[in-house]
């Protein structure tokens, strides 16, 4: 077994092209932490953001804060050599090796596809935090910006399963897979607000929760709130532009248990859109184009180290 694993960096700044797979050498476990040989990495929007240099941080940039795997090594005695785990708040973790706290991970799920694992975490968590932040009432009517995406989709099925009526917001091409979320569907763009009013009946709604960042959902945030609603962003281009409040993710381990058991009692899915993990410029090129549908996830099947 060579003593370099893969690690995707970006040694500056700029378009999808500056992230390069790099060889990186092994270095000694710390105590108290937990080497994990990556299955498959979650990617989400901030990693794009980071990239591009408009999420702060400086270069070089490693990628990646969810995962699945198996542990190569351990020194937390909570983990053995073998287990198979799931990992969320790691740094770097878009490589053959992460290096992470024990308390960050989980058992996967018996039966949990390992694509599926390495991006629930992430989507989940994100939506959870979201709507525990706004505390609706059941039968509340709220509206979703890009509900299509990875945390869009996770964000519709737990408002739903919480008994809120959703509206959610997506392209053409995703109003048929909203619906089958239990949403309400509306196409994204110019005129949102009148086509929004249109499948409300007039009725007024109770919150709005972004994820696209786009002029019309800022417009569309302060709109309710001037009626009452309550409005949170999850993207720093709304907070930015209309001054809506930006939530940062909790990562309660409770969450990821109330995920995976949903998703067990068949009440919860997540779709993945696989690229293979030398395939990261391009994944980053979709997350810039914001079109893509479901969960994003990186595919480490050839990695060496699951094998050892």
């Amino acid at each position: 077994m060579s003593q370099t694993f893969r690690i995707a960096v970006a040694r500056s700044f700029g378009a999808p092209e500056v992230i390069e797979i790099e060889k990186h050498p092994l270095t000694e476990l710390p105590s108290g932490v937990v080497r994990v040989a990556v299955r498959a990495a979650g990617q989400n929007p901030v990693d794009a953001r980071r990239r591009a240099g408009t999420f702060g941080g400086r270069p070089p940039l490693v990628f990646g804060t969810e995962f699945s795997g198996v542990v190569y090594q351990s020194n937390d005695p909570r983990w053995n050599a073998g287990d198979e785990v799931v990992g969320w708040g790691a740094s770097g973790a878009v490589a053959d090796l992460v290096v992470t706290d024990g308390a960050k991970l989980a058992a996967k799920p018996e039966g949990m596809d390992w694509l599926v694992a390495g991006g629930l975490s992430g989507a989940g968590y994100t939506a959870l935090t979201a709507l525990d932040a706004m505390k609706f009432p059941e039968g509340a009517l709220i509206l979703v910006h890009g509900a299509a995406g990875g945390v869009g989709s996770a964000l519709v099925q737990l408002a739903v399963a919480r008994g809120y009526r959703v509206i959610g917001t997506a392209g053409t091409a995703n109003q048929d897979y909203l619906r089958e979320l239990g949403a309400l569907p509306v196409v994204y763009g110019p005129g949102l607000i009148d086509r929004v009013a249109q499948a409300s009946d007039g009725k007024s709604l109770d919150g709005s929760i972004d994820l696209a960042g786009s002029i019309e959902a800022g417009d569309l945030a302060q709109q309710i709130r001037q009626s009452g609603g309550q409005a949170i962003t999850l993207v720093p281009e709304t907070w930015q532009s209309h001054g809506l409040p930006l939530v940062s993710v909790k990562h309660d381990p409770s969450y990821f248990g109330e995920m995976a058991k949903a998703y067990q009692a068949g009440t919860f899915r997540l779709e993945v859109n696989p690229l293979p993990f030398t395939e990261i410029v391009q994944a980053h090129k979709n997350m810039d184009a914001k079109h893509s549908r479901g969960k994003l996830v990186l595919d480490l099947a050839d990695n060496p180290y699951l094998a050892a």
